[in-house]
């Protein structure tokens, strides 16, 4: 498209350039905040421009330009169209990101009201969970947040799904940060209690799953294996595609850590078109792909599976929460093969993506990777080093599998 844009002329000019800054942004370009000014330079449509500027903000707002997020939205009110949700949503971003929890719960818990419970299929629906989980996160009341979510899916089974799938970034964030996994373990426990009490099956799946995640991250693989064994067969059980693919990509990484690379492999590709088909496919498919890359039997094959990843992922499965768990492994399949550009593209998306994940065990991830470019580059001090750092903050994130790895 780059080839062409600047021979296209209107009626096209202006729709190609927005599906150019939409494919930059779900690729985690950082030029996407210029091809939204672009785009917005050639719309000529008061509609139009109002459909770009939410977008232009949210690149902006990933992309740590803040500033230009807030002039985006300056002045953008609701007015009761379609794309109120998109504002909001937009809104509620830059807030949570800029510390501003009040504003970005109320953007979100209004955006909630506008698009209604009805269409639980709808994407919008799910980030917006989503960000209300985070501000629970934020303030220490995830669990609480649960609580209601898990009285909302007593009343209405048929939004429980929706509702706990929508949790599936924020529990990563539990996981992956400080609160220790004897904490996690508990409170998922007494979750998964209440969720048998109320009925709610998919909180019940949900609390178990977060139980075996928990399990493994700490080294206990033995409870992993049990209870992300059970939450994948509570998730065929009620139907849910998206929990069963996350369960399955998560029992394949502890058949990795048991040294079964083909088990791990089967599981994953149960797991691939259950998390394609799925309603939160952007949140899973790189966890999914991520793991198909470690789980490789060789650096050649990691290395396609990364070209796989490439070619299957379009600018509708990017979260840039989750572009890490796809980056990290990608950077280092790249590196092991001595592709040293795409090496470095893909870590450069991992460390954009890290800066979300601040204070979580990614940044050990991200130093490993690191690690590994080094190596390719022929420094191996500064590789010893960085993998130093990487096991020293995977330690002290409670992950001792991930620490070893790295002394070893």
């Amino acid at each position: 498209m780059d080839t062409i844009r600047q021979d296209v002329r209107d009626p096209e000019r202006a729709p190609l350039l927005a599906l150019r800054a939409d494919m930059l942004m779900a690729t985690g370009d950082g030029g996407a905040v210029l091809a939204y000014r672009e785009a917005l330079a050639a719309a000529d449509q008061p509609a139009e421009r109002r459909r770009l500027l939410p977008r232009l903000a949210r690149a902006a707002t990933f992309a740590g330009d803040f500033a230009t997020a807030a002039e985006a939205l300056d002045g953008l009110e609701t007015d009761g169209s379609a794309d109120d949700a998109a504002i909001l949503l937009a809104r509620g971003i830059l807030a949570y990101l800029t510390g501003d929890l009040a504003v970005a719960e109320a953007a979100a818990d209004e955006a909630r009201r506008r698009i209604g419970v009805a269409d639980t299929g709808d994407w919008r629906m799910y980030d917006l969970v989503s960000l209300q989980g985070l501000v629970a996160h934020r303030r220490g009341e995830w669990f609480s947040r649960l609580a209601v979510e898990l009285r909302a899916g007593a009343r209405r089974p048929d939004l429980a799904t929706s509702m706990f799938d929508s949790h599936l970034c924020v529990a990563e964030f539990l996981l992956y940060g400080p609160t220790p996994y004897a904490e996690v373990l508990a409170l998922a426990g007494a979750l998964r209690e209440s969720a048998r009490r109320s009925g709610v099956l998919r909180a019940v799946a949900f609390a178990t799953a977060l139980r075996g995640e928990a399990a493994l991250l700490s080294g206990d693989l033995a409870l992993a294996d049990t209870e992300l064994t059970e939450a994948a067969q509570l998730h065929v059980d009620i139907g849910s595609t998206a929990g069963e693919a996350h369960c399955l990509q998560r029992l394949a990484e502890v058949r990795l850590a048991q040294g079964d690379r083909a088990e791990a492999r089967r599981l994953l590709q149960r797991a691939l078109p259950l998390a394609r088909w799925s309603a939160i496919a952007l949140h899973l498919m790189q966890r999914v792909y991520g793991t198909m890359i470690r789980a490789a039997p060789d650096e050649a094959a990691a290395r396609a599976v990364v070209d796989q990843a490439t070619a299957a992922l379009g600018r509708e499965d990017s979260c840039r929460f989750c572009n890490i768990m796809l980056a990290v492994p990608a950077a280092e399949a790249c590196a092991n093969i001595g592709d040293l550009e795409d090496a470095r593209r893909h870590l450069a998306v991992a460390e954009r993506s890290g800066i979300l994940w601040h204070g979580t065990a990614w940044q050990a991830a991200i130093a490993e990777a690191q690690a590994h470019l080094h190596r390719a580059e022929g420094d191996v001090d500064a590789a010893r080093r960085r993998l130093h750092e990487a096991a020293a903050l995977f330690a002290a994130a409670g992950q001792p599998l991930d620490a070893e790895r790295c002394r070893a």
